[in-house]
């Protein structure tokens, strides 16, 4: 039910980024136009100075219908680059990193930006219609993976980080009733008004980005999206289903590890290091995790290249970024 909705789903090939659903490839804009993807298409690492950019092979923008609903999800590696030292003052200010901009006839319709503060902290804000209306996520921690679910119904704007709504901070404007996002021209870690002491290029890690011109908000509906497939987590002796029933199961590699699997034709069951049991869609998992036991290859399906077999040592198979299919 989600993928008919969905609006953007990137593949990497040897040498360019292609956009799945509108079939076009991406472009790297910038001063350095040479692309560099990560070897057997695992990721595209930018360099400095460069920016991603698509928008449609008609070159109109991607034809999303988003007007007065939209719900965008992604996975971001936070960085904290600092603070700047304001001239004038000797104070610290925050520094801004651009992170998604997308826009129609040159207004920056939805705009989402990182933000550093003081205490080592960060936080997300999110714009709309040139920056008339902002709020911001209360302050993370940097240096991990977060998630970030956000959802706009006309009336409302909610943000959640990690599963847990946050308390909109730092709003300024009104929030619009209706945005002019029929057409959306997307651009990835790009600012529009330059670069300073206080604006700095993005560099962390995004991953799993998708746009749905609807709001959803079942507590469900995001923890399957978020989860990848797996629908439940039980305990070990299979009577306690939904022990988590509002956690993200699938990317804690520092906690929580797969120490056995079985493939029941329907369905994957993988156990964990913590005596849990998660239940896994038979389609398709994307992960980042770090499996411990290497016959998960051949349960799995994954097809190893020379690159990938590197991953491969002391019992653990390292999967990342890598589609599974099974």
């Amino acid at each position: 039910m989600f993928v008919k909705s969905l609006k953007v789903l990137l593949r990497f090939n040897s040498t360019t980024l292609y956009e799945d659903i509108h079939q076009v490839n991406m472009e790297v804009l910038g001063s350095d136009q040479q692309i560099d993807v990560l070897a057997g298409g695992n990721g595209y690492s930018m360099k400095v100075g460069q920016y991603l950019y698509s928008g449609s092979s008609s070159g109109n923008g991607f034809s999303t219908g988003i007007s007065s609903a939209f719900t965008i999800g992604f996975w971001l590696y936070s960085v904290h680059p600092g603070m700047a030292t304001d001239p004038t003052t000797g104070s610290p200010r925050s520094i801004k990193m651009p992170v998604i901009d997308l826009i129609n006839s040159g207004n920056q319709i939805i705009t989402i930006t990182e933000h550093t503060t003081n205490d080592e902290k960060n936080y997300l804000r999110v714009m709309f219609n040139n920056g008339t209306y902002s709020a911001c996520t209360e302050d993370y921690d940097p240096s991990y993976w977060h998630y970030f679910w956000i959802v706009y119904d006309g009336s409302t704007l909610a943000i959640n980080v990690d599963g847990i709504d946050h308390t909109l901070m730092r709003e300024v404007g009104a929030l619009p009733a209706s945005i002019s996002g029929n057409l959306l021209e997307m651009y990835i870690n790009h600012s529009f008004s330059g670069y300073s002491n206080i604006i700095a290029k993005h560099y962390g890690y995004l991953d799993d980005l998708f746009i749905r011109n609807g709001a959803v908000t079942r507590t469900l509906d995001i923890q399957r999206t978020i989860n990848l497939g797996v629908d439940y987590v039980v305990d070990k002796s299979l009577t306690d289903k939904n022990v988590e029933p509002a956690s993200i199961f699938m990317n804690d590699p520092t906690t929580i590890s797969v120490t056995s699997s079985v493939d029941d034709a329907s369905y994957v069951l993988l156990g964990r290091n913590d005596g849990k049991i998660m239940r896994g869609s038979s389609l398709m998992w994307e992960t980042r995790k770090v499996y411990n036991d290497a016959k998960e290859a051949t349960l799995l399906g994954v097809s190893t290249t020379s690159t990938d077999a590197d991953n491969v040592s002391d019992g653990f198979l390292n999967l990342s970024s890598k589609i599974v299919r099974l």
